[in-house]
């Protein structure tokens, strides 16, 4: 059978996918005071996306002068700076020879292009532009992308999200999207310790990827007073590179909601016919000039936009200067331009910071291995700001996004068995369709079974069926719920092609997984519970069979972390917690383990108990004493058996 031969099923989360061209809608604004509390929250998801926390904030990063030289009257220092435990940033600062005072800085990070801190390419050039400020009385700082340079070697830039090891640095937040704006923050705070420069006055601009990164420093970073991001900023284009992705960064904003933080600080903007910006004026700018009317500050968004491909021309470059000079130097500065020199810009030697590849200092790390072991180190605990259900996403459905389909009427739910009552449901917000099977409570509680069913017709002789347990259970009195959930009734070839476009190129930047809409789904089918049938969650046992386990656990927490329900009994033999590649198999939720995994989920447990069964020693010691737990297993007889003792 081919999906030509099939309707489609009524759950379009199996089949709609966004990705790095998906068309974003312009943001609705509001007022001004919504958009404040909007911000706040696109805030915290961008630097939870980023992957960084405490201990990758509370490293300090330690910079060294390599070489100085003077060149056409003013003065380049090529300068290395360790950005987190054996990672490196090489670069340089461009600077007048006598300065009077404390001099404005510009940052320069540039877009993907081998040698471009070092060498001007076709589309633009970074010493022309570095060297350029440095003329006008600013200190320019320009350093390479990782991967870009002969000097920076250490990682292959078009790493992490793909590859053998793209579920395990999913899972532990760590991304070159992350890593790089790590560098981009360090970069700064090396910078503004210098008593040359002064901290009130930081500018950024960078090209294309270089962009990239300006925004989302300008976002994250409120000492960048003034940004110009060229030819970048799209709502139908987020970027295509791995360092312009991270799992979770586009499911629900755009980079035009991202780089709506910088207002009302000054932005310019550059576009051009000949890339994703040929709309920006009537689009991007558009939006953007509207949230800084809400601040009053429409004098303070302005844009280039011309006939011409992809780049950061000289025309460009001349109008961005400007409007550096006008926000950072002199405020009456009224040109539209200031010309470039056409003086010649320093050799690609010397502004390399070393002749080697990597930099020459004993602790660099050269492998994958090394950073993701590295980046664990950092990422052992949780942070001290509880941010887990930002990563997790999942909510309870609001009252009026509960979607039923289709149900046995009521009236028949009483008399009815485990295989008469059925509903079809899922959320308005999402055109999900899910289903569940159900027997109403006695005076017992309710027993939510989930279990990992390859279809839907396995679900079905179960119900017709049930084992010897449930069925003791609902002759005690107890209420029986089974659902299937997400993909679990889907046939196998939608299934497959499902799978395939998950494992894709930076799909989890902008999809869920299987896991995470599972995990949805017990939060939809919990609401269902609640709202539907009118059984208190705090009467619901929630019992899951070992393969699905762990994504209820998961579940589970976020319900916690939301309303008061009953506890969770559970089995998890053979999944080592402390492994993130059974993470990877048992329950995908890219940056779960970021703050540790289960440390991290028992925030949302608040005391709440429960049993889980085939954990070593190791696991066990990572459950707070309310969780009951035993080495040997259950199956899902004797989890049954324990739920309703």
């Amino acid at each position: 059978m081919s999906i030509a031969d099939l309707s489609l099923p009524i759950d379009a989360r199996l089949y709609r996918f966004r990705n790095v061209q998906s068309v974003f809608p312009m943001p609705d604004w509001g007022t001004l005071a919504q958009w404040k509390r909007k911000r706040q929250a696109i805030r915290q998801h961008l630097w939870l996306s980023t992957g960084m926390n405490d201990r990758t904030s509370a490293f300090r990063a330690k910079g060294r002068v390599i070489d100085t030289f003077e060149h056409e009257g003013i003065v380049v220092e090529n300068i290395r700076i360790e950005t987190l435990p054996g990672l490196y940033v090489m670069g340089n600062l461009y600077r007048p020879k006598n300065p009077k005072g404390k001099l404005p800085l510009v940052l320069h990070p540039h877009g993907h292009g081998m040698h471009s801190r070092t060498e001007p390419l076709g589309h633009g050039s970074v010493p022309h532009r570095a060297m350029n400020h440095a003329f006008h009385g600013f200190a320019a700082f320009a350093w390479s992308m990782i991967g870009l340079a002969n000097d920076v070697m250490q990682l292959e830039h078009r790493a992490l999200l793909s590859g053998k090891d793209k579920h395990i640095c999913n899972l532990l937040g760590l991304s070159m999207f992350g890593l790089q704006t790590n560098n981009s923050i360090k970069v700064l705070d090396y910078l503004l310790t210098r008593k040359d420069i002064d901290a009130r006055r930081v500018g950024c601009t960078g090209e294309s990827g270089g962009a990239t990164q300006t925004y989302f420093l300008s976002a994250l970073d409120d000492r960048i007073k003034v940004a110009a991001p060229a030819v970048m900023l799209s709502g139908h284009y987020q970027g295509g590179c791995v360092c312009e992705n991270t799992p979770l960064l586009h499911l629900d904003y755009s980079t035009v909601d991202y780089a709506a933080l910088i207002a009302p600080r000054p932005l310019f903007l550059t576009g051009c016919t000949g890339d994703w910006t040929h709309h920006m004026r009537e689009r991007e700018l558009k939006s953007l000039k509207e949230l800084y009317a809400l601040y009053g500050q429409e004098d303070s968004i302005d844009g280039f936009y011309q006939d011409e491909r992809h780049n950061y021309d000289r025309r460009s470059r001349e109008r961005v200067l400007a409007w550096m000079v006008r926000h950072l130097i002199d405020p009456s500065f009224a040109d539209r331009r200031v010309p470039e020199s056409r003086k010649p810009i320093p050799t690609r030697n010397q502004l390399l910071v070393h002749d080697t590849p990597v930099p020459p200092v004993t602790n660099t790390v050269t492998s994958q291995k090394a950073l993701i072991a590295t980046w664990r180190d950092l990422h052992a605990r949780p942070d001290r700001e509880n941010n887990i259900a930002d990563t997790l996403g999942l909510t309870m459905p609001a009252r009026d996004d509960l979607l039923v389909r289709n149900q046995t009427p009521a009236y028949a739910w009483p008399e009815g068995s485990l295989a008469d009552n059925r509903i079809t449901y899922g959320r308005f917000s999402e055109e999900s369709g899910i289903s569940c099977r159900f027997v109403l409570p006695g005076k017992r509680k309710t027993l939510l079974i989930l279990r990992a069913w390859r279809s839907e017709g396995a679900c079905n002789r179960f119900v017709a069926n049930p084992p010897a347990a449930v069925q003791r259970a609902i002759g005690k009195g107890y209420g029986i719920v089974v659902p299937l959930l997400f993909g679990q009734s889907a046939p196998d070839v939608v299934k497959a092609y499902r799978e395939q476009v998950e494992e894709g190129y930076l799909s989890t930047s902008y999809n869920r997984t299987r896991h995470q809409h599972q995990a949805g789904d017990i939060l939809t089918t919990a609401a269902l519970i609640e709202r539907n049938l009118g059984i208190p969650l705090k009467d619901v046992i929630l019992v899951a069979e070992r393969d699905i386990g762990l994504v209820s656990l998961v579940g589970w927490s976020a319900i916690e972390g939301a309303t008061k329900s009953g506890p969770i009994v559970t089995d998890l033999r053979g999944i080592d917690l402390e492994n993130p590649a059974h993470w990877a198999r048992h329950a995908y939720f890219p940056l779960i383990l970021r703050g540790g995994g289960i440390p991290d989920l028992a925030r949302q447990w608040r005391g709440r108990r429960g049993e889980i069964s085939g954990l070593g020693a190791a696991n066990r010691r990572m459950f707070p004493w309310a969780i009951k737990t035993r080495t040997a297993p259950r199956s899902l007889d004797q989890l049954v058996s324990v739920a309703a003792r």
